[in-house]
């Protein structure tokens, strides 16, 4: 669903996108469905909103070609990333570009002020059928 044209802009990258929402299900988040998209995981702090804002992208979509985060990690520190909604332009700032292992949730862990973190996949591998990491980007609102 569309969270009333709440958008993400990375200018970096070349992003801007209407971000949809990843319902939380039992066994988490089912990101498959999101194709091109950018989704909010539910659960995490509402995009603007005092706590942690979890957006994920895919790296590559299910026909091969990139996806929207494909270039993630070539964000650095000091990059804007902006957020558009209710007709205002919120700024955050990358603090931090980093790499965990794919159930690692710490990173989605509760802050006490307003805090992005971007998620994408990163290194296929092959024999697993899987990705071995995450790209985690930390930007926090100026």
């Amino acid at each position: 669903q569309e969270n009333a044209g709440v958008q993400l802009h990375i200018p970096r990258l070349g992003i801007r996108q209407t971000i949809s929402t990843v319902p939380l299900g039992d066994s988490g988040w089912d990101v498959r469905w999101l194709g091109a998209g950018i989704g909010y995981l539910e659960g995490t702090a509402f995009p603007t909103w005092t706590g942690n804002t979890a957006l994920t992208g895919h790296v590559y979509l299910a026909d091969g070609t990139p996806g929207p985060f494909v270039n993630l990690n070539s964000l650095q520190w000091g990059d804007e990333i902006y957020i558009y909604a209710w007709g205002e332009r919120y700024t955050y700032r990358v603090q931090a570009v980093e790499y965990v292992e794919p159930g690692d949730l710490s990173v989605l862990g509760h802050e006490d002020y307003d805090v992005l973190t971007l998620l994408t996949c990163q290194g296929y591998d092959e024999a697993g059928g899987g990705y071995a990491w995450r790209v985690v980007v930390r930007a926090v609102r100026e």
